[in-house]
């Protein structure tokens, strides 16, 4: 896992809430991809997560639930082959871990 991605993750799975540093973290971590586009919401807003996701893994399915006891959101990315899946405080957080989570598992190992 590029190391990028592994701190992103290790961000991602500390946070609680909207995180505007983890925001900012994920604009600088993309940038090539996302064009200039600069920060969004992506901690606070389903929207905007699933619009970074739509970017980062074309093609890729998402899905969000909620655990059996209706307490904590899951959410999974999946391109019918490969699949990652998290669970988080909020949705937004769900949807940036498997997302994330997803892309590291795709990125070769470094020292």
């Amino acid at each position: 896992m590029a190391p990028g991605l592994h701190t992103l993750l290790q961000q991602l799975e500390q946070a609680q809430g909207h995180e505007p540093a983890i925001d900012s973290a994920i604009a600088d971590a993309f940038a090539d991809t996302l064009a200039g586009e600069g920060p969004r919401a992506y901690t606070a807003s389903v929207e905007d997560c699933c619009w970074l996701i739509d970017r980062l893994l074309p093609g890729w399915s998402q899905h969000i639930g909620y655990d059996a006891r209706g307490l904590f959101p899951y959410a999974v990315v999946t391109d019918r082959v490969a699949r990652s899946e998290a669970a988080a405080p909020t949705v937004p957080l769900a949807l940036l871990r498997a997302g994330i989570g997803a892309l590291a598992a795709r990125s070769p190992m470094t020292s």
